[in-house]
C-alpha cells in the first residue's frame, strides 16, 4: 500500500503519512525534558528566546538560562571551550529510574557514561548512531 500524501506543512514541505508502530524499550515511557543549546552569544541568545519569544526564565545564572516551553525546558549555555564540540544540541529525556534505563541501553549494546548526580537530579548521556549526545535525568524525587 502506498503512503497517502498530506497537504504541505507550514514551512511547504510535502510529508507521507505514516503508519504508527508499536515500540517498546528503555525509552518509551520518558518525556522529552530538556533541549540544551550550546551558544556563543549567550546573551543575544537569552534575549532572543526570552524577550523576542516569550519564553519564561525558570533559572539562570551568568552561564545559563533555563526557559521553559509547556512541559519542556530549552536551556541556553554559554560555551566555554568551543574547541571541544562539534555539536551545540543536546537532547536530554526525563526517565522515572535512570539505572534501569541505563542499563536497559547498555544491555541493547548502547555505551552509556556513568550516572552522576547533580542538585538536579541524577544524570548520564549516551551517543546516537551519528555521535549526537542525548542525556538522561532523574529528577528528584519532589520535582516529579
Amino acid at each position: 500500500m502506498m503512503p497517502r500524501l498530506f497537504a504541505s506543512s507550514p514551512f511547504g514541505l510535502l510529508g507521507a503519512r505514516m503508519a504508527r508502530t508499536q515500540s517498546t524499550g528503555p525509552l518509551t515511557d520518558a518525556n522529552l525534558g530538556t533541549i540544551l543549546l550550546w551558544t556563543r552569544d549567550f546573551v543575544g541568545m537569552r534575549k532572543f528566546y526570552h524577550e523576542t519569544l516569550g519564553l519564561p526564565v525558570a533559572y539562570e545564572n551568568p552561564h545559563f538560562a533555563d526557559l521553559r516551553a509547556g512541559s519542556c525546558s530549552i536551556a541556553l549555555h554559554a560555551e566555554r571551550e568551543p574547541h571541544l564540540r562539534s555539536d551545540n544540541w543536546h537532547l536530554e529525556f526525563l526517565v522515572n529510574d535512570i539505572h534501569a534505563v541505563a542499563g536497559e541501553l547498555a544491555a541493547r549494546g548502547v555505551t552509556v557514561s556513568p550516572i552522576r548526580k547533580e542538585r538536579f537530579g541524577q544524570i548520564a548521556t549516551f551517543r546516537d548512531p551519528e555521535g549526537n549526545e542525548i542525556g538522561l535525568e532523574e529528577p528528584p524525587k519532589q520535582r516529579r
